[in-house]
């Protein structure tokens, strides 16, 4: 049996070039009520105790986000889906240079919770919100977020499950 020396070549690139890869977090759909496994990364923003990483986002592709983090300019790489096969949740559009809220899973591999922070600022004053571990509190209510778009902000009050709704 004969073997082709591309063939080796291209095999022992990938050897090489994967481990590499996993160095990279990926983007990845969360479900609801699954808690966030968030990698620690020093952010401006943070508080003690908030897993939540804060930066703009740099490229992503059809499976993959990356984030420059605030404070540490590192760049984040994730899956948007987990390994278990969930997606993670996404809110709001995925603009290049748009600031986001982020928390991780499959240890730091995939997105938990994303949360685009430019977006949510035209419908609410950066000082009246939050973000603590991927949850979004509004005026000190917590919000359930069911959607995030150009022209609306809709989700439910998790206190009294009322409906919370902010459209352009």
């Amino acid at each position: 049996m004969t073997k082709n020396p591309l063939i080796i070549v291209l095999a022992l690139l990938a050897c090489l070039v994967l481990p590499l890869c996993t160095g990279c977090n990926g983007c990845g759909k969360q479900s609801a009520d699954e808690p966030a496994d968030t990698t620690t990364v020093a952010a401006s923003d943070s508080v003690p105790g908030d897993s939540t990483i804060y930066g703009t986002s740099d490229e992503f592709g059809m499976s993959t986000f990356s984030l420059i983090a605030d404070g540490t300019g590192d760049t984040l790489c994730v899956m948007r889906t987990a390994s278990d096969g969930t997606d993670g949740q996404i809110w709001g559009d995925l603009d290049e240079g748009s600031r986001y809220a982020l928390t991780t899973r499959d240890g730091g591999e995939a997105i938990g919770v994303l949360i685009n922070l430019t977006q949510l600022e035209t419908f609410v004053a950066k000082d009246r919100y939050k973000t603590l571990n991927g949850h979004l509190y509004i005026d000190g209510e917590e919000i359930r977020l069911s959607a995030l778009c150009a022209d609306s902000l809709a989700g439910i009050i998790v206190n009294n499950s009322q409906p919370f709704i902010l459209k352009k």
